[in-house]
């Protein structure tokens, strides 16, 4: 039998709508720029970025037991908040005062609070009431959201036990075979579309999920995956308005003033599609250059990166894209 492999069919069919997107282009000599600098910057102060460094995001693996005593690497409590976290990490922006960072410390408070809140049988049971109670505010799409948090629930339930844990480990630490499993069971992760007739992954919450995984437990117990190189940056707004900024990403006429303008991109529209793909191109391109000067990093770590540096410059970027969809 032939075996699934996302990862590989998230890459060739990027590239493929990379090599004939009409609305964006790479600038080559920009990245090569950007990277020789950061690469520069690298060798004087290696920095990478830790998962669990970030204050809003919650992480009870203890990062000092023995090498002895790995079972906080198998504990589960950390990722049944990291499958909520994936589950809503989408869209947020119809509601301007709204970001990854409030959804991120909004679910800590809560799993704090209540240690059994994002067990699969209450996943099962949400409510917009609930989303309220987690965030102490109305979330938008709170309907659709409930919808994706009842998947994940009762596929858990049905299929795995009600273990987040039996879900995860039944991948047998492969990063390709847990993006499969999760797209499989959670239909909400099946992030795909059309272009010109061709079928074009993403996958974008599916991979992020098991990113956050090997960052937070530090590629051991639970985000031990072997393949952890095979995953592509996840594609969502911030990445290609970082790139745009820098100069690597180049928009058309007609995509700019859609996207200046802050109009709405239909999802799946041949213009939004290119923005995700060639996004994912520009992020392997520049890991390429950065291993080839000794500086290793991760598609997913470049990823982390750009995304950091694009929040922390929130104020002097161009708008990003605005897309509504439950993909990301």
């Amino acid at each position: 039998a032939v075996i699934m492999d996302p990862l590989r069919e998230i890459r060739t069919s990027t590239k493929w709508v990379t090599d004939q997107a009409t609305h964006v282009k790479i600038n080559d000599d920009c990245m090569l720029k950007e990277c020789n600098d950061f690469v520069e910057k690298h060798r004087q102060k290696p920095h990478k970025e830790v998962w669990a460094d970030n204050e809003f995001h919650f992480c009870n693996v203890d990062r000092k037991q023995t090498a002895t005593d790995h079972s906080t690497y198998l504990s589960e409590d950390t990722a049944k908040y990291i499958i909520v976290l994936d589950c809503l990490n989408h869209c947020f922006w119809p509601d301007a005062s709204l970001e990854y960072h409030h959804l991120a410390r909004g679910l800590k408070e809560t799993i704090e609070a209540d240690a059994l809140a994002f067990d699969a049988d209450r996943l099962a049971q949400v409510t917009p009431a609930t989303l309220h109670k987690w965030f102490g505010r109305d979330m938008p799409n709170a309907e659709e959201r409930c919808r994706l948090l009842h998947e994940v629930g009762n596929a858990l339930t049905q299929h795995f036990g009600g273990s987040i844990k039996n879900m995860i480990l039944s991948a047998n630490h492969s990063a390709s075979a847990l993006v499969d499993i999760v797209t499989r069971y959670f239909w909400g992760f099946r992030d795909s579309a059309v272009y010109h007739g061709r079928q074009v992954f993403f996958y974008k919450r599916a991979q992020i999920f098991v990113g956050d995984l090997w960052g937070a437990y530090e590629g051991k117990g639970l985000g031990r995956f072997d393949d952890i190189d095979q995953l592509t940056m996840f594609a969502d707004y911030r990445v290609p308005q970082i790139l745009r900024w820098m100069g690597i990403l180049e928009y058309g006429d007609a995509l700019a003033k859609i996207v200046d303008g802050k109009q709405e991109l239909p999802v799946g529209s041949e213009m939004e599609m290119e923005i995700r793909a060639v996004t994912v191109q520009a992020v392997e391109r520049m890991r390429d250059i950065f291993n080839k000067n000794q500086c290793h990093l991760l598609a997913l770590e470049v990823d982390w990166m750009l995304w950091g540096r694009g929040e922390a410059m929130l104020d002097q970027l161009a708008p990003h894209h605005r897309t509504l969809t439950i993909f990301y």
